[in-house]
């Protein structure tokens, strides 16, 4: 319905245009319902009975081939809406039944005008507005039709003309002198838009022209134009609005080049306009903002370049701006991510007086509370912020702690799961959050102050992932019983539960939650959770420490062992030695060396783990080496990394303490590492029996020397 608003002058108002999109559309104080179907009250019929009238209004609507004329009207009519009926052909004679009217603002829409002749429209001297809409219509025959319109005309609006050919917008020939102060032009193909060809308008304070396939433009020097718009157009270069410094148009106030393809704002064509407060430049595609290009437009307040992207960039100083109040930047596909391609840090330095800011619908995924305090923590007079689904996961803290002035905050879908406690206590302007759509699960006591509750008038935390458990029943019983609920928008119908699964699904409203059952809900709870970490304690102290439990069970056993003998008068060795070597050492000294030198030659008999062992390793330890005489230990850097070998030298140094008899022999094959140096084998080393293999013959000669001698003191238990 905006683009019927500018048929009669005392309907439309565009220095009040502006809303969420940038552009208010006002209803026109009653001339919708003029242009669109009556209601039957306070309409009557008249015009041979074709038409509606009331007041000075009259609708001539959808008779297609049963109205082929204009009728005749007793009343004073002054507005005329002819539309949908058959007027293919419009000469002198045409307006005949109503050039005795006052008409100021006549509608021709969907009437198949094909043929137009030369002041058809002479006898409507009054006509102040004239609106012609979806006919077919050649160049010529539409400039017959222009040229009688009456040099008072103040409103043309030209929409869904099918031309032969492309317009060459001849009006500076037929219209001269003309006091047309608002042309509207749509869906009429213009490739080449030239100014010069309205030089005749010396009083057109708004052009607006849509919709027109204009490729190229050349403009010309007006004085009056205040409101210009080429919007839906495919041109791709922004326009020569300044030369040498001087303005084409240096009162326009109004700039709308939205739904175009241009690639760039270039300042030095932008930077004469002195006089310039709104510009708009949306959905083209735009990939820079360059430094400081709108820091000399000194009373530019509004600036909206969304729907771009998704390669803009906002250099050092873009918005460097002292008058610039509203910025509207959403869904341009930005990182804001300091530091990269997208977003300098000082993109919004010097623009202090901003009160509006819209981000909106891009990614704020990876910006950290930092970086949003560099980027935005200058922008200290703001009252309005819109930062909606940007993938945000957190209430970014430089908003409490800069925007002091903060009325309006947008948050909704984003990934915000926390508000943390007395985040908005102290933001004491601010009236209006939106944080709905988001993935918070719990709101508590302290999220809002009673103050702040009472201060704000708009809170929608709808269609949240709410976790109906203990902690949130505070909030649940506060939407149930305060008067202060009816705030909280969308409550209850988009309160629900997102978990636990018995919950699922049902509005907080249905919840029944009372602090008796969170009482003993919390207590089962405190019971299983000690509960777990006693016994999670318990595994890791049996796991941490498991070889020295088994070892001090073994223990234990052997005693009981050594008890039993020691009754039954003394020990019948089964063998002579246990050797206890690493796997390692065995096939390279042990086995080829002194197993055969033992065995054979000395005749003893030996256990040998390697050779002999079966079943479990830590039974036959205990047993086996409980029926040896003496226990011969091989130590090695590998000897003290094998556990099984530590358990061996542990329990043979033990034993030796037990039985206080000279039963250990320690062998060090090769020099230990100090890292390897344990405890037990430090114990075991400061025994006296311990004797170093030796490589040369004179070593081996002392080795077998003191080893026969070890093995063949025949003294057993020594009785105290």
């Amino acid at each position: 319905m905006l683009l019927l608003l500018f048929l009669c002058p005392g309907d439309a108002n565009y220095n009040k245009e502006k809303d969420i999109n940038l552009e208010k559309k006002t209803t026109g104080g009653g001339l919708e319902e003029f242009l669109v179907s009556p209601r039957k009250q306070n309409w009557t019929r008249c015009g041979d009975k074709m038409c509606q009238c009331k007041g000075y209004q009259a609708r001539c609507v959808n008779h297609g081939h049963h109205l082929t004329y204009i009728p005749r009207f007793k009343q004073k009519i002054t507005k005329l809406n002819f539309t949908g009926n058959y007027l293919p052909f419009i000469d002198n004679e045409t307006f005949t039944n109503i050039t005795e009217l006052k008409l100021a603002c006549l509608v021709l829409r969907n009437s198949s005008i094909q043929n137009c002749t030369r002041n058809a429209f002479n006898g409507l001297k009054s006509l102040r507005s004239l609106f012609i809409r979806n006919n077919t219509i050649s160049s010529m025959e539409l400039i017959n039709c222009l040229s009688g319109v009456t040099k008072d005309l103040n409103n043309l609006n030209l929409e869904f003309i099918y031309l032969d050919k492309p317009w060459d917008l001849d009006l500076d020939k037929i219209m001269t002198d003309s006091k047309i102060d608002n042309l509207h032009l749509r869906n009429i193909e213009i490739t080449h838009y030239n100014q010069s060809k309205l030089s005749t308008f010396k009083h057109v304070e708004i052009i607006r022209i849509y919709k027109s396939s204009i490729n190229t433009i050349t403009l010309d020097y007006s004085s009056t134009l205040k409101k210009l718009e080429f919007a839906h157009n495919p041109f791709s270069e922004f326009p020569t609005f300044c030369v040498n410094g001087y303005a084409y148009f240096p009162h326009l106030t109004y700039l709308n080049l939205r739904h175009n393809n241009i690639q760039s704002i270039k300042s030095e064509l932008l930077t004469c306009m002195k006089f310039l407060t709104q510009f708009h430049i949306d959905n083209n595609r735009i990939h820079l903002i360059e430094s400081n290009t709108f820091s000399n437009l000194p009373k530019l307040f509004l600036v909206s370049i969304s729907y771009n992207g998704p390669d803009m960039v906002l250099q050092e100083f873009a918005f460097n701006s002292s008058s610039l109040k509203e910025l509207y930047l959403y869904d341009n596909d930005i990182y804001f991510v300091n530091g990269k391609k997208h977003v300098n840090k000082d993109a919004f330095q010097y623009c202090t007086q901003l009160e509006e800011l819209s981000v909106s619908s891009n990614h704020f995924g990876f910006t950290t509370n930092q970086m949003f305090e560099e980027i935005f923590g200058t922008l200290v007079n703001l009252r309005s912020l819109s930062v909606a689904h940007g993938g945000l996961e957190f209430l970014p803290s430089f908003i409490p702690k800069y925007l002091k002035k903060i009325e309006k905050l947008l948050f909704s879908g984003n990934n915000i799961i926390h508000i943390q406690e007395g985040y908005f206590n102290n933001l004491n302007s601010l009236k209006i959050i939106e944080i709905n759509s988001n993935k918070i699960a719990t709101v508590k006591q302290n999220t809002f102050s009673l103050q702040f509750l009472k201060q704000v008038k708009s809170i929608d935390l709808s269609n949240n992932t709410f976790s109906c458990n203990c902690e949130l029943l505070w909030f649940i019983n506060f939407l149930k019983t305060s008067p202060i609920r009816k705030r909280f928008n969308h409550f209850p119908k988009e309160y629900i539960c997102g978990s636990p699964t018995v919950f699922k699904g049902k509005q907080l409203l249905q919840v029944r939650l009372s602090e008796r059952i969170c009482l003993t809900m919390y207590h089962i709870i405190i019971i299983t959770v000690l509960t777990e970490i006693l016994l999670l304690l318990t595994i890791s102290f049996v796991y941490r420490y498991r070889w020295h439990l088994r070892y001090i069970m073994y223990v234990a056993r052997f005693q009981r062992i050594r008890s039993h003998r020691l009754l039954n008068g003394g020990v019948n060795y089964k063998y002579d030695a246990y050797l206890s070597s690493c796997d390692a050492d065995f096939d390279d000294v042990i086995y080829h060396e002194l197993v055969p030198r033992l065995e054979g030659n000395m005749g003893l008999r030996l256990y040998i783990p390697q050779r002999d062992g079966q079943g479990n390793k830590i039974d036959q330890i205990i047993s086996k080496m409980g029926v040896s005489r003496k226990v011969i230990l091989f130590l090695s850097d590998k000897y003290v990394e094998d556990r099984y070998c530590e358990f061996e030298a542990s329990f043979a140094y033990n034993k030796y303490i037990n039985e206080k008899r000279d039963l250990m022999i320690a062998v060090v094959l090769k020099e230990l590492r100090a890292k390897n140096v344990t405890k037990t084998i430090l114990k075991i080393l400061a025994v006296d029996n311990n004797i170093k293999w030796g490589w040369d013959e004179e070593s081996l000669e002392l080795f077998w020397l003191k080893i026969t001698t070890a093995i063949n003191n025949m003294d057993d238990l020594i009785v105290e």
